[in-house]
């Protein structure tokens, strides 16, 4: 990868895999049906995580090669996939190995931040079908606003603003903006879907616990933050999380 940092942070999340499993947001059931449009699709997924797109892909029928650098993701998708057609390989994605030009679309859910971009674009290059699609989507924050949100802001400025990517940062996506070019493909396309997720204290801390920004903090630390953002989503009962997802797809040519 090109950002040296990039894959102990992207393998980081094996230690806490299951409850990521548990904890992290899904995706709009409109972006599936965008993506599933009635035929068996072949697909390739970079940077499966714990299968939360691939085993709704394969539900909605499509044949799925996941692929997935940490082993403690990768089992997780294995057990949650075995009544369907998915292969997972533990591998970056920017190393797989898979028949040309055998998919028609390439995916990655939350996950293209951690790949190299032209290697991954060539990698999708060479495993899609002519006309195949590669699709990026990533959910990020819309309007966080109200009391609880000035709540839960207040409580990590006063103990870890850089611990608090669930705000007003993005949650890995790359706007269209600034993603770049993908060398064969057309030019890119976004979609954007709205939905809102509303969060417990307890489910709320059990999902930021999950992202690398509070993955990197010590334990004790991690925990001082969390009870802080705990206590003030208590305070108000819950908290509503308003999402953006963002789709991006470019068509080789």
């Amino acid at each position: 990868m090109a950002d040296d940092a990039k894959p102990p942070r992207a393998l980081s999340f094996g230690r806490v895999a299951e409850n990521y499993d548990r904890a992290r947001p899904g995706y709009p059931a409109e972006l599936y049906a965008d993506i599933a449009t009635g035929r068996r699709l072949r697909v390739l997924e970079a940077g499966a995580g714990t299968g939360k797109a691939t085993v709704a892909l394969a539900e909605r029928g499509a044949s799925v090669v996941a692929v997935e650098p940490d082993p403690g993701m990768a089992r997780i998708v294995r057990r949650r996939t075995e009544e369907f057609d998915v292969e997972v390989q533990v591998s970056r994605f920017e190393d797989c190995v898979v028949p040309p030009s055998s998919f028609d679309v390439v995916v990655a859910a939350q996950a293209w931040h951690w790949v190299d971009h032209e290697l991954g674009v060539a990698v999708a290059s060479r495993a899609l079908v002519p006309g195949g699609l590669l699709r990026l989507w990533w959910n990020m924050p819309g309007d966080l606003d109200g009391a609880a949100w000035e709540a839960v802001r207040a409580a990590y400025s006063a103990t870890e603003p850089g611990a608090a990517p669930l705000l007003a940062q993005s949650l890995g996506a790359q706007p269209d903006t600034v993603m770049p070019a993908a060398d064969g493909f057309g030019p890119w396309a976004t979609t954007t879907y709205d939905w809102v997720q509303r969060y417990t204290a307890d489910e709320f801390c059990a999902m930021a616990a999950t992202y690398s920004s509070h993955l990197v903090l010590g334990d004790v630390r991690r925990a001082e933050v969390l009870a802080a953002v705990h206590a003030a989503i208590t305070d108000h009962g819950y908290l509503e999380y308003r999402y953006v997802t963002q789709m991006m797809t470019a068509q080789l040519e």
